[in-house]
């Protein structure tokens, strides 16, 4: 991830404050001149074209992976449409920058992982690599937008533009917005022209796996050595063996618990011996939670899961006895691998004249991949059919106050998304790839700079949404084209695995040890002040968890993470780069 701080005077006579320039370059930022007033200040990779009109900060990859040079930008910069075709031509871990004499340009790749927030005041544009950046220049808290935290917990994974603090703006993943004019527009639009047509199998095995060696090959371009998060599931053994094969040094991680079924390390060991790389276990406790702690406290969001302070420590110490600078995850790959509790899939087959005789058995197909029946995968294609053909999130209104659960809209709808006339089954595999933005960003450093997650990298999204959604259930398995890469190539209990592991155990232990207090601060928090939550339902929940030991832990552990988020970003201080701290 690379720092950066853009500063777009609303009038060239305002300079920038001579002690901001200072403490940044004492912090290790190098500027980069721009026209005029403009200030662009960046620490880490940056390329640049030889005018200096187009920018490159962070990674960035062409399409045969290989790293962006400076001559690939050259003639970009000076045509009206520069940021379309740089974002037609190049993929990574980046936000893009093009300026002219009056106008600043930014486009931030789909794949997200180059943060991008944006603060408009009455002096300047401002855009920065973090929300901590944008306080310090501008030297403002930034209060909790209401409105925010309730989008947050009504619709969990719609994240665009609007943050939960006021005055900060995230520019969206594939959308591009100008310092001269208010708004985003999406650059990207993967649904445009989406291939409709059955694929033999042998095209998309080739094709799938041609974009996830290119991405994994791309990502650990530069590594001293890479340390793999292996779970022992489908996907992140999948990564193991594109490492083994494209021969990239790795030793892989196991995080584990001492519950019962939660500790993965017998799938993981029998990928790494099968592939011949070292192996190592970490396990968790939940005695380790900060639980008055927020992972997200630096976000302008509270997307943060508590337990992700777990992983951050391990991760840590594991990059550290096993001498690696790089980690790869398998995150996002039930998003990218369709892997959807869904009947559009039977739609999809239908709607094209090409397949409607094969509908029977893609309806056999999800019906065993859903363990369920025929009838009820008909069933519920025929009351998808009522539906409109768009990106929405429906509500959940679990734990709101009546009053919100009677003014909110039941679906919310993602905006400046084109899915013209895809089939409803790319709507709603598109639907869980944007979702899985909302949880990359949620890790501390060093893991944070160091974690790459090729499986939601761009060449594979857009290669895993030209499959027809049915053929990834093809045989009654979920995620048919990956258990074909996989299968000869990796043990059979890896390639044919259909359980995931999880780590609900040590959020139970959490709970049943401390639920009282957290009963107690959810009652008189923020939430509750704010008439945000039912407290009266939050705390029938807290009574039925200690009487029975289940419950919906994790819509009260949400409850618990936002509440946290909004009593740590709201007392977030930080000294202020336009004045000596």
């Amino acid at each position: 991830m690379t720092d950066f701080l853009l500063r777009v005077p609303a009038h060239p006579e305002i300079e920038a404050a001579p002690i901001m320039v200072e403490v940044l370059a004492r912090e290790g930022f190098a500027e980069v001149k721009l026209a005029g007033a403009v200030r662009l200040f960046v620490r880490g990779a940056a390329v640049r074209s030889a005018d200096g009109r187009m920018h490159i900060l962070g990674d960035a990859y062409d399409e045969a992976g290989q790293p962006i040079k400076p001559p690939r930008l050259d003639d970009l910069g000076n045509v009206t449409d520069g940021i379309a075709r740089l974002a037609a031509r190049v993929w990574g871990q980046f936000v893009a920058l093009r300026h002219d004499d009056r106008t600043v340009e930014l486009y931030r790749d789909p794949s997200s992982g180059q943060p991008c927030y944006i603060c408009r005041t009455k002096d300047a544009f401002y855009a920065a690599s973090s929300v901590d950046l944008l306080r310090r220049v501008t030297d403002t808290a930034f209060d909790i937008c209401r409105d925010g935290i309730i989008r947050a917990l009504a619709y969990r994974d719609l994240r665009q533009d609007r943050t939960a603090l006021r005055q900060v703006e995230e520019l969206p993943p594939g959308a591009a917005a100008c310092s001269a004019s208010g708004g985003f527009s999406y650059i990207w639009q993967p649904l445009k022209g989406v291939n409709a047509r059955p694929m033999p199998g042998n095209e998309i095995d080739y094709q799938l796996k041609a974009a996830l060696l290119s991405a994994v090959k791309a990502q650990a371009t530069g590594a001293r050595r890479i340390m793999l998060e292996l779970s022992g599931g489908l996907d992140s053994s999948l990564l193991a063996l594109l490492l083994a094969e494209l021969d990239i040094d790795f030793a892989a991680v196991t995080y584990f618990s001492h519950h019962r079924g939660e500790d993965e390390g017998g799938f993981a060991r029998a990928v790494c011996a099968s592939l011949g790389r070292p192996w190592c276990g970490k396990e968790l406790h939940a005695r380790d939670l900060r639980l008055h702690e927020s992972a997200a406290a630096h976000l302008a969001w509270p997307s943060a899961r508590l337990f992700t302070q777990l992983f951050d420590r391990l991760a840590r110490d594991a990059m550290s006895e096993l001498g690696c600078d790089r980690i790869l995850s398998g995150g996002g790959g039930d998003g990218t691998f369709c892997y959807l509790q869904s009947s559009a899939p039977l739609l999809d087959c239908l709607g094209n004249w090409r397949t409607f005789t094969q509908s029977a058995n893609v309806a056999r197909d999800l019906a065993m991949a859903h363990d369920t029946t025929i009838f009820e995968v008909g069933w519920r294609a025929l009351r998808r059919l009522g539906l409109p053909r768009r990106l929405t999130w429906k509500r959940d209104p679990s734990f709101l106050s009546r009053d919100l659960r009677w003014s909110l809209s039941r679906r919310a709808k993602h905006s400046g998304m084109d899915v013209a006339w895809a089939p409803r089954g790319k709507c709603d595999h598109l639907k869980q790839m944007l979702g899985i933005h909302n949880h990359f960003d949620a890790y501390h450093s060093p893991r944070r700079e160091a974690l790459r997650f090729p499986l939601a990298s761009r060449p594979v999204i857009e290669a895993a949404l030209q499959i027809p959604t049915w053929q990834w259930f093809e045989g009654g398995s979920n995620r048919a084209p990956v258990r074909r890469i996989a299968t000869g190539l990796l043990p059979d209990e890896i390639s044919s695995r259909r359980s995931k592991g999880g780590f609900d155990g040590i959020i139970l232990d959490n709970f049943l040890e401390r639920s009282g207090e957290m009963k107690a601060h959810l009652h008189d928090g923020w939430l509750a002040s704010e008439k945000i939550i039912d407290v009266e339902a939050v705390d029938e929940e807290f009574r039925r968890f200690q009487e029975t030991g289940s419950g919906r832990i994790n819509r009260l552990m949400m409850l618990w993470d936002v509440e946290m988020w909004v009593r740590a970003a709201g007392r977030r201080k930080l000294p202020s780069l336009a004045q000596p701290a």
